[in-house]
């Protein structure tokens, strides 16, 4: 069965540190993962301190490209949507409300850095 290596670093401050922005923390705790194709995979994003109007997003990064955005979401869990300019977004989700990526059936075009981020926009 073929394996497929899932690389989960965050960008290079969060991958040495948990990053801290105005209350929030960002951690990824999970660095690398290696799936065999057709297997479903979740990228863990740990994330306090956001506030109602926080949105978490998630973003695909290939070697020789920029970073693309796969989806995001409301704090709460609501309000999914995915980027429609990404190829192969109806192939995630999110789980645990928004924290989790899920990867319906990992493929070999998955390989790729994943990042979460997240901001508010409260008014």
């Amino acid at each position: 069965l073929k394996q497929l290596l899932l690389v989960l670093l965050p960008m290079l401050i969060e991958y040495l540190f948990i990053e801290t922005v105005l209350g929030q923390t960002v951690e990824q705790p999970d660095l690398s993962w290696t799936k065999p194709e057709g297997k479903s995979a979740y990228i863990t994003c740990k994330i306090t301190g956001l506030s109602g109007g926080s949105y978490v997003h998630w973003y695909q990064h290939k070697d020789g490209e920029g970073p693309k955005r796969i989806l995001y979401v409301k704090k709460d869990g609501t309000g999914l949507l995915y980027d429609p300019n990404h190829p192969d977004r109806e192939d995630f989700s999110v789980s645990t409300g928004y924290n989790d990526l899920k990867v319906q059936s990992v493929k070999k075009s998955h390989s790729a850095v994943y990042y979460c981020a997240c901001w508010t926009v409260d008014r």
